[in-house]
């Protein structure tokens, strides 16, 4: 309330003159000397206590007669502007009525209850300038005090009966502003955490400043100042990262969304596009994966390749080509294999080195074992070895071929040997070599036996010569087997070959040993 409107209280006035005085003065003169006892303070205490009443008889009864009964009116213009020295001057107020014990009372009664209202008004008003009422109530805060200031007006002149109504009219306004918080707090919390939404940073901490401002202790409203003045700073990040994404740092733009979203973990923009940028980079790295893995595969680098395409798989795993890419390396592998495998066979045959072909045909089979190149390889290099074999045994052991069956198997080998398409100068080789023992294992060759006379000799699977000094026999080249029985001696059993390359030969056969 301004200076100028301060409650008036009446003024007691000291009166112009007084009475005659009741009891005459005594004429100074010389001090009586104080007695003591009881008896001297009794003689002066008693004309002291009469004196005393009198004098608040005329106070009361007497003085006021003296005094003019109208109201005064306290002039306080003179702090305001006026040249005067600031003294209060009073003057009667116009109009009111010769003051009387009852009137007394009824304006002391008027005037006590416009200052009870007055009380509870300077209270609501207090409150509300503690929450900055002038920055959300400003026109009904104004007008509720020119109420207020118009009562004071009312008051001065005692008008109380109108003062109070005034006074409570204001009151009544005042604490319709005070009503209204929880709904000014609510639209200001509200309009903040739109604002921050919206990423109007100074439209946010406006709000929630004034939210706050209402209600200190909402969690609501204290958090979303707390971010609305984070949001500021943020959106400068959210500009760098922007920038780096613009100029292909995704690293870096991941690093600067981090640090935001660290500043405010509830920014969704931020969130999101921290998120996207993430996304991003997953994709970047998975596609990197992938290129080095078909990098790799075209170098037929297949563990590399497999090793880049798992590492795609773990980084993005909802993609499916990986597991494609996966697939196809091992495809790739296993046909590497299997025609580095073909190539060691096919130079193996060319070499008419049928083992180790053989050996080529297994390992493809086990690595796909419908390959049907390797079927057919494997069975044609198994037959191959056995005839290879067979002929190579067979030039060995020509002698063998005297015995009938093995002639006739080795004939049956020849005769097959011929009708392979593939011959190689090996082939070609043994068959001329078998091609010749054939002929001259039918060819006989002049064998001349000697004995004593005494032995009985006898020629296994060619016939019992008996005893004889001389014997001649034409045998077909082979492995024959000569026994002499003597009665008396040890048997001798000799062993000789027939050489289809020999033209004769002496074989010596007689038992000497006795027994």
């Amino acid at each position: 309330m301004s200076e100028h409107n301060k409650t008036v209280e009446p003024v007691r006035f000291e009166p112009a003159s007084g009475p005659a005085k009741t009891q005459e003065t005594s004429q100074p003169g010389p001090a009586t000397p104080a007695r003591g006892g009881s008896a001297g303070t009794e003689k002066w205490i008693l004309p002291a206590l009469a004196g005393l009443l009198l004098v608040a008889l005329l106070v009361f009864f007497w003085l006021p007669s003296l005094v003019d009964p109208r109201p005064v009116e306290i002039d306080t213009s003179a702090d305001s502007g006026s040249s005067g020295s600031g003294t209060v001057t009073a003057r009667p107020t116009p109009g009111v009525e010769e003051s009387s014990p009852y009137n007394d009372a009824q304006l002391a009664r008027q005037r006590k209850a416009a200052q009870d209202v007055l009380a509870q008004l300077l209270e609501v008003q207090f409150t509300l300038e503690e929450m900055g009422v002038t920055q959300w109530a400003e026109e009904a805060f104004t007008a509720a005090q020119a109420q207020a200031t118009a009562a004071d007006e009312l008051y001065r002149q005692q008008e109380f009966e109108a003062a109070t109504e005034t006074y409570q009219a204001a009151l009544d306004a005042m604490r319709a502003i005070e009503a209204s918080i929880d709904q000014v707090f609510a639209e200001n919390l509200q309009a903040g955490l739109g604002a921050l939404l919206s990423d109007q940073a100074e439209a946010a901490i406006s709000a929630l400043e004034l939210a706050v401002l209402l209600k200190p202790d909402d969690p609501d409203a204290q958090a979303g100042l707390e971010r609305a003045r984070k949001l500021g700073p943020l959106l400068e990040l959210l500009v760098a990262a922007n920038a780096a994404v613009d100029a292909d740092d995704l690293d870096g733009a991941r690093g600067i969304l981090r640090e935001a979203t660290e500043l405010d973990p509830e920014h969704a923009g931020a969130a999101a596009q921290l998120a996207s940028v993430e996304r991003a980079i997953t994709r970047r790295n998975f596609n990197r994966a992938m290129s080095a893995g078909y990098r790799a595969l075209d170098d037929e680098r297949f563990d590399e390749a497999e090793r880049q395409f798992k590492a795609a798989r773990a980084i993005l795993p909802s993609a499916s080509e990986p597991a494609g890419a996966i697939e196809q390396t091992r495809t790739a592998r296993t046909q590497a294999q299997i025609e580095a495998w073909r190539k060691r066979a096919v130079a193996a045959e060319e070499r008419e080195d049928w083992n180790k072909a053989v050996a080529a045909y297994r390992e493809i089979l086990d690595i796909d074992s419908t390959v049907v190149f390797a079927r057919n390889g494997l069975a044609r290099g198994n037959t191959r070895v056995q005839i290879d074999q067979r002929i190579k045994q067979a030039l060995a052991k020509p002698e063998r071929l005297a015995d009938e069956r093995i002639y006739a198997n080795t004939q049956a080998l020849y005769r097959q040997a011929l009708t392979l398409e593939q011959k190689g100068p090996l082939l070609k080789e043994q068959l001329l070599q078998l091609s010749d023992l054939l002929e001259k294992a039918v060819i006989p060759i002049p064998v001349l036996l000697q004995s004593d006379e005494q032995t009985d000799v006898t020629v296994y699977k060619v016939a019992h010569l008996g005893t004889f000094r001389r014997q001649q026999l034409t045998l077909k080249p082979g492995v024959y087997t000569a026994v002499g029985v003597r009665k008396g001696y040890r048997d001798v059993r000799k062993k000789f070959t027939v050489d289809h390359e020999q033209q004769s030969m002496t074989v010596e056969i007689a038992c000497t040993e006795p027994i």
